[in-house]
């Protein structure tokens, strides 16, 4: 058992503490802590009231953690300290974001700056190695095969990279509590309780949307021979929603090229559908806890069961992002952001410099 465990043996398991240098501190009157689904740091910013003066807890760049009772939410660093007040008060504000910042915020190195290459796992591994951050695959994810050989655009941040080797994979990259990234696939696991109305929920709005819907999602692959010296040809294809009332038609031009921009082209305009029906039905929710029946925390990438008022009951959800927070006004609530499955579904990208399909391959040099 480590010495946090110990410390909080027993107390409040909403309880806010901030780990820095081997010592938790708590007390903290106002909590907002924000994890993800859909990209990476998590993020938090606490706020107490001290006596004028009480020395600091932490400086920015001190490397911490934050756990809600036992559990570790956050693992990262302090990037802003702030101390305001006025005659009759003093408050310091700490604000922070978890390990997976630095991949945010610098720039990629890799060896010799091009030639990338290999699958989702070892590029990302590659990309977060000089910053100390881990690369994790989530449980039954598949890294995806190996990828062909590209160059890396100069002053590209490494998120940006493991974004796109993700999406590429099919898979969500994202932090966990320990600082690491993780790739993983959507909805992996399963909450033992949901958002229900007359249980656990303060307020809700359930969105549904149709502006951002087609009826016809017309996908062109555009030769990228702007020459004429290679041949090739446009291709097409239509896909439709049948979920849209009337006719709504929109076209998309693929401008990544492909090995196989037919086949590719066909993804993309299946992509283009679900995934804008999937975030045309959006719930946000807030609950009474930050943990669910079982007394584990609301995590992000998590299947939810949804019984409200506008929509159907006994409908799973996939939680994009949940917010904690805690102050005086309300007390403690947990702010949820969730869609269908369908919206977290990856962008078909293609990492191939080059159309080969576009390419005569007996033609002279």
């Amino acid at each position: 058992m480590s010495d946090t465990e110990i410390i909080i043996s027993g107390r409040d398991k909403n309880e806010l503490r901030l780990q820095v240098a081997g010592l938790l501190f708590e007390g903290w009157e106002q909590v907002e802590v924000t994890l993800r689904a859909e990209g990476f740091p998590n993020s938090f910013d606490i706020r107490a009231s001290i006596p004028p003066n009480q020395k600091n807890p932490c400086s920015a760049g001190d490397e911490c953690v934050v756990l809600m009772g036992a559990d570790t939410v956050i693992s990262g660093y302090v990037d802003r300290v702030i101390n305001a007040g006025d005659s009759d008060s003093h408050t310091i504000s700490i604000v922070g974001r978890g390990r997976t910042q630095d991949l945010v915020d610098c720039g990629a190195e890799w060896p010799s700056h091009q030639q990338i290459g290999g699958n989702a796992l070892t590029i990302a591994s590659k990309l977060a190695e000089p910053y100390g951050i881990k690369v994790a695959m989530g449980e039954d994810a598949s890294p995806g095969a190996d990828v062909p050989q590209w160059v890396l655009n100069y002053g590209e941040s490494p998120a940006e990279i493991i974004q796109r080797v993700a999406r590429n994979a099919g898979l969500l990259a994202y932090e966990n509590y320990e600082g690491k990234v993780l790739l993983s696939s959507v909805g992996d696991t399963e909450a033992s309780s949901g958002i229900e109305f007359g249980t656990n929920v303060e307020s809700w709005s359930v969105e549904r949307s149709m502006d951002q819907r087609y009826s016809h999602y017309v996908c062109c692959s555009a030769s990228m021979d702007a020459m004429m010296e290679l041949g090739g040809s446009d291709f097409f294809h239509t896909e439709t929603d049948p979920n849209v009332p009337r006719h709504r038609l929109t076209y998309l031009i693929v401008e990544n090229v492909a090995t196989d921009p037919q086949a590719f082209t066909i993804q993309r305009a299946k992509w283009e559908a679900q995934r804008r029906a999937g975030r045309s039905f959006v719930l946000r929710a807030t609950i009474d806890s930050w943990r669910d029946s079982e007394g584990t925390l609301w995590t992000p990438n998590t299947l939810v069961p949804v019984n409200l008022p506008g929509t159907t009951g006994g409908i799973q959800m996939v939680l994009s992002e949940v917010t904690y927070r805690r102050d005086e006004e309300r007390g403690t609530t947990a702010e949820l952001l969730c869609m269908p499955k369908e919206a977290f579904t990856p962008e078909p990208i293609t990492l191939v410099p080059v159309n080969l399909a576009d390419v005569d391959t007996g033609a002279s040099q």
